[in-house]
């Protein structure tokens, strides 16, 4: 029963941090909480339990497509990949990826037959143009991913303009919103910005890709006079998470940059996401500096993202000009491994905050770049291991605290830090001493 209650707490606080912060519960009442979380648990009525069950079903069962792609003509641009599935014979276009340095692609890919082209990005505006330089795989030739297998790729080699297939090809575009609503601008009144959404994105990814559909969003048009400031939010919530830091910014110096994702995900999907969106940005706008500030899960996925992005291009070391990381698990949450083994529902992001994951040893173990400025800010509430959430041994193990810059430490609650007065001063000052 403490693993319901545990993960309870952890998976519901970002959206109701503000008023959990103020009960203290005694032993009794948690022996009651407990019993009121199972039996909601369990009084899903079989459809919704289904939806759920059978979307975290569907994603831990991805698989992965890898390969990579020569470029033999003079033609010159980003290497762009992409990804078509066939839906009953119909080569139907659902992702496309940079390639990096080196020519290589990855793509994560739900079991089903795929076809796989790259072209080079001459105008760099992003999609394909006749005139660019480009190739399928095979005449194309589909290739089959089956739950949780690797497929790897043979080389595509692009020698001139993308020759006639013998068969017909003529593919649709079905790629998914997230993909398209990166630098898209909005306000913070937007529509798909509700905690229904937030909560969807935790327990049905799918169906928060199709409404609520996630990017990398804008508050205004981008200005190459201001430094873009990267917001990453945790689990179960979203971007309205930052209005009260966001209203703290210098409007004259800063501009903020909204990460919207589905929280159930594995995070390594995305970390691997951001990657791809911060470098088509770097590629559109060309800004020289970005910073990125992370609260809790949110943490590992910038963690993560830190590693991926400076191991695609040792060059991107000079971008990244400031990392922040407020009340992140880094050291994972306990009681996750208990959810993965006995929960009748495994949301696949509980699969990597669990203490002894892979995910956690892979970017745990991974040193942090000495020129990528770092600070570290935890919080503890009074008579607690921690914020009332994430342990203080988990928010500042020593290795995070040896990396760090400078460490801060709030007498506050998990979330309620993002409306502490001290703590948008003290962000400020940071963003605005680099």
């Amino acid at each position: 029963m403490r693993l319901i209650s545990t993960l309870a707490e952890y998976f519901y606080h970002d959206r109701r941090g503000r008023e959990l912060h103020k009960v203290r519960w005694n032993k009794s009442d948690c022996v009651l909480i407990r019993f009121l979380l199972l039996a909601g648990v369990l009084s899903l009525s079989g459809c919704s339990f289904m939806e759920i069950y059978n979307q975290t079903t569907l994603v831990d069962n991805l698989g992965t497509i890898k390969g990579d792609v020569i470029v033999s003509t003079d033609q010159a641009g980003p290497l762009i990949v992409l990804r078509f599935l066939d839906e009953d014979g119909i080569p139907v276009l659902n992702r496309s990826a940079l390639a990096n340095e080196h020519g290589e692609y990855e793509f994560p890919a739900f079991p089903g037959n795929y076809y796989i082209a790259a072209f080079i990005d001459a105008n760099n505006d992003g999609e394909y143009q006749a005139s660019e330089h480009g190739n399928y795989y095979g005449e194309p030739t589909p290739i089959r991913v089956e739950k949780n297998k690797n497929v790897i790729v043979e080389t595509i080699t692009i020698s001139g303009t993308v020759p006639k297939p013998e068969t017909e090809f003529k593919p649709i575009d079905k790629t998914l919103a997230i993909w398209k609503n990166i630098g898209t601008v909005v306000t913070m009144e937007d529509p798909r910005f509700t905690p229904e959404n937030y909560n969807n994105g935790l327990w049905k990814p799918i169906d928060f890709l199709q409404k609520a559909e996630g990017g990398v969003f804008f508050l205004q048009e981008y200005n190459e006079n201001k430094i873009p400031v990267l917001l990453v939010h945790g689990i179960n919530n979203g971007p309205t998470l930052w209005k009260p830091v966001i209203d703290s910014f210098s409007e004259e110096s800063f501009q903020p940059w909204l990460l919207y994702y589905p929280s159930g995900l594995r995070l390594d999907m995305t970390s691997d996401y951001l990657v791809e969106t911060v470098s088509q940005l770097q590629n559109k706008f060309g800004f020289a500096e970005f910073y990125v500030v992370a609260h809790s899960m949110g943490g590992l996925v910038t963690r993560a993202f830190v590693k991926k992005y400076v191991e695609l291009n040792p060059e991107n070391l000079k971008n990244l000009g400031l990392v922040v990381t407020v009340n992140s698990p880094m050291a994972g949450i306990a009681s996750a491994t208990s959810g993965v083994n006995f929960s009748p529902i495994v949301v696949p992001s509980w699969r990597d905050i669990s203490p002894d994951s892979e995910f956690l040893q892979n970017i745990n173990k991974w040193n942090w770049p000495v020129e990528i400025p770092y600070h570290l800010v935890i919080s503890y509430l009074e008579g607690e291991s921690g914020d009332g959430v994430v342990p203080l041994k988990s928010q500042a193990q020593w290795k995070l605290q040896s990396e760090a810059n400078r460490i801060y430490v709030f007498n506050d609650e998990h979330t309620k830090i993002i409306d502490n007065k001290d703590f948008h001063v003290m962000l400020n000052n940071i963003l605005n001493k680099h």
